[in-house]
């Protein structure tokens, strides 16, 4: 008896589970000698995908109309939590049980990738956040007329900070790369994820400097802009950007369509202000000329460079202007709903990585305790 509504279930299908909550002998507790029925006071719902469970032999998945953390909460009072992280794990997932690998690889896993595991993790964050700061604001003040002139001159003061500075940076940098690669539970779950390239691109132009004092000329220019790469270090620091980076991987064939739509407008509107004109204006002399102008418009930026002068041409350049409400409105409602979804799922999966680290954690209480009592 569930809140009025009423199951019937062959005993025999509940023990199939005897560490949950309804196939072990607990279940005597809810029963009622005067109703002769066990009552337990839960969600209905709930209740008939937990039924469903037993009934399918190990399917359990959470309802549209609840919450997951709703659901974990009641799944968790029938100890079916394990059943339902093993259902619903990402390969991510799988790979951070910390059952699975040994305990001083998953306690550096733990230290580099979750800052708030301990007050050592949180320090080392706040080093990583303070190093790529560091080294970006040398990449910037570097470029100053007056200190760019020193830093190229290696006999200077100024050079051998920057370089000190740099150098402490990259091997803060170094470190972390080599101990992420090294504890990782999946190699290739590593190799697959953005901002382990972002890494590897951030200190990949210091060392080939090194090994490359000077360079030829435009590889040295193609590693100083590199090394604006590390910027991108700090989403690993931020959920909110790590979320844009799944959302936007997710988006693939949305952005396609933006892109692509997005480039028939240029094509189109630049053809026709050119053909309208081209002949008054040398603005507007050439179809990729007019293209620049279409751009600019389009994305709402407006320059001012060049502009329409007859009336034919402000008439298309109207058109234009509302043609691109369209183009970027559509596809982006689409981004925006992918993003929404794209959060919802990363709390959702760190909402299960943290049960599970917190069912290991108790597992491994259990198994202290019951080796303690057996010694004594």
């Amino acid at each position: 008896n569930v809140r009025g509504n009423f199951y019937e279930v062959f005993e025999s299908t509940l023990r199939k589970y005897k560490d949950t909550l309804l196939g072990s002998e607990e279940l005597q507790e809810y029963f009622d000698p005067e109703s002769g029925e066990h009552i337990i006071d839960t969600d209905p719902q709930i209740f008939y995908t937990i039924l469903h469970f037993y009934q399918t032999r190990g399917h359990l998945y959470c309802p549209p109309c609840i919450t997951e953390e709703r659901f974990l909460e009641e799944i968790k009072f029938f100890r079916l939590t394990k059943y339902f992280l093993k259902l619903n794990d990402t390969p991510e997932e799988i790979a951070n049980d910390a059952e699975a690998r040994p305990k001083q690889v998953n306690m550096v896993w733990t230290f580099l990738e979750k800052s708030n595991s301990s007050v050592g993790a949180r320090i080392w964050s706040y080093c990583s956040i303070i190093c790529i700061l560091m080294a970006v604001t040398i990449f910037m003040v570097e470029t100053l007329p007056d200190i760019e002139t020193q830093v190229k001159n290696e006999s200077t003061l100024l050079y051998f900070v920057f370089f000190c500075i740099e150098t402490t940076c990259i091997a803060f940098f170094t470190l972390e790369f080599i101990l992420r690669a090294f504890s990782c539970p999946q190699f290739m779950l590593f190799v697959r994820n953005v901002l382990n390239w972002v890494d590897f691109v951030s200190i990949l132009p210091y060392y080939i400097g090194l090994i490359f004092p000077g360079g030829i000329a435009h590889i040295f220019v193609v590693l100083r802009v590199l090394r604006v790469v590390r910027v991108l270090r700090l989403a690993r620091h931020s959920d909110g950007i790590k979320i844009i980076f799944l959302a936007l991987s997710t988006s693939v064939s949305e952005l396609f369509f933006l892109i692509f739509f997005w480039s028939i407008a240029i094509i189109f509107f630049g053809s026709l202000i050119h053909y309208a004109e081209g002949k008054k204006n040398k603005d507007f002399d050439s179809i990729p000329r007019s293209a620049w102008w279409v751009v600019v418009t389009m994305s709402s930026v407006g320059y001012g460079d060049c502009y329409p002068e007859t009336t034919l041409g402000k008439l298309i350049g109207s058109l234009c202007i509302m043609s691109c409400m369209l183009v970027l409105a559509l596809p982006m409602t689409v981004i925006i709903s992918k993003v929404t979804r794209t959060y919802h799922a990363y709390i959702q999966r760190e909402n299960r990585i943290e049960l599970r680290r917190q069912i290991t954690d108790s597992k491994k209480a259990e198994a202290s305790e019951l080796n303690s009592s057996t010694a004594v």
